[in-house]
């Protein structure tokens, strides 16, 4: 207050120096008597005093008043909003007492069983529901099953192996954790139990939360076949799969054996030339097409016996017999095998096979 009044006491006079200012109802605040010390500094400040005047010429005795006023009502403001907080806070500690009082158990636990300072933290972080019936395996239920055996007013005396046993399950304050960690391990226990675990990146000291999160597992959180990765289970895996001559949507059986089989039989050549026994001769382009060959033969006789045997009704169309479009397929791969292969084995006749000397 002393410190608004000398504010203003300056901007009315002019005077930084003043610390007090005496008042007239005709004429407004008046400066000190000139033989006062406070106007020492007068002179040092007539920059100041004449940009002052200008504000004391506006403002005026009026403009004090407003400003008190405002000040007042402000002061006013802040004293209200510190009263209702203080309000809220005794509110919820009685609404804290009476939801105490509905509890039977909670009501005069002995200090042999738990220290009030510790119940109250252990309460803290348990939800309000589960008090009455808190879980099994939670540390309040331990407290619930000491306090209504040996609690006050019972007949049952503890015995000396109980109660080193009870101390030994029983919490202490340093040992519990504060809401905001609880809730966050118990938000991970959710997301884990949901099949979602946080996406990390390693580098060279550990590993890096990037914030995301990685769905690993279906609905059945206990079914080891429905693990999810971003390697099988991303979009653009997903796609990629989507768009192989086995899966895509639209085409024939023999369609798809020759795409399957020309592919297979191109690339398949190409290991025997360069790093077969005979890689350093001649005759490596022809022992390699020899090879693929054979290779797109023992395929084509195990698809066919897969087919004849297991049946498999993927390919077939409305009418035919079972297993029908997956052996057209295995045909067609067995041609497009081949050719695929003479295909490779033609480049390099043509344009030459560079082979190394060791």
């Amino acid at each position: 207050v002393l410190a608004t009044i000398w504010a203003c006491n300056v901007l009315l006079t002019g005077d930084v120096s003043a610390f007090a200012f005496v008042s007239g109802f005709a004429h407004g605040p008046q400066l000190p008597p000139a033989h006062s010390p406070s106007t020492r500094g007068l002179a040092d400040s007539s920059r100041a005093s004449q940009v002052l005047a200008s504000s004391h010429e506006a403002l005026g005795i009026k403009g004090l008043f407003g400003f008190g006023c405002g000040f007042g009502a402000l002061l006013a403001l802040a004293r209200g909003a510190l009263t209702s907080r203080r309000a809220e806070g005794s509110d919820i500690a009685v609404k804290q007492k009476e939801d105490l009082a509905k509890v039977a158990y909670l009501q005069n636990v002995p200090r042999s069983v738990i220290e009030q300072e510790t119940l109250e933290k252990l309460l803290s972080i348990t939800p309000r529901e589960e008090w009455e019936n808190p879980p099994e395996r939670s540390y309040l239920y331990a407290v619930k099953t000491y306090a209504e055996a040996y609690g006050a007013g019972k007949a049952t005396k503890i015995g000396w192996w109980d109660y080193v046993c009870m101390k030994y399950i029983l919490p202490g304050t340093d040992d519990l954790p504060t809401k905001k960690v609880s809730d966050e391990a118990q938000k991970i226990e959710d997301l884990r139990m949901a099949g979602k675990v946080n996406m990390e990146v390693p580098v060279a000291g550990g590993w890096i939360d990037t914030g995301a999160l990685i769905q690993w597992k279906g609905k059945e959180p206990f079914a080891g076949d429905l693990v999810q990765t971003p390697v099988t289970d991303g979009r653009w895996s997903k796609q990629y799969i989507a768009n192989m001559a086995f899966y895509r949507e639209g085409l024939q059986p023999w369609q798809r054996g020759i795409e399957i089989g020309m592919a297979h039989g191109y690339f398949l050549i190409g290991p025997f030339v360069s790093l077969g026994p005979l890689r350093a001769t001649p005759e490596a382009a022809t022992v390699g097409l020899l090879c693929g060959c054979a290779i797109i033969g023992i395929v084509s006789v195990g698809g066919l016996i897969f087919g004849t045997t297991i049946k498999p009704t993927r390919f077939d169309r409305e009418g035919d017999k079972p297993a029908a479009g997956f052996i057209e397929m295995i045909n067609w791969h067995a041609l497009g095998g081949l050719g695929g292969a003479g295909f490779a084995h033609a480049l390099l006749t043509l344009f030459g096979w560079v082979h190394a000397t060791f």
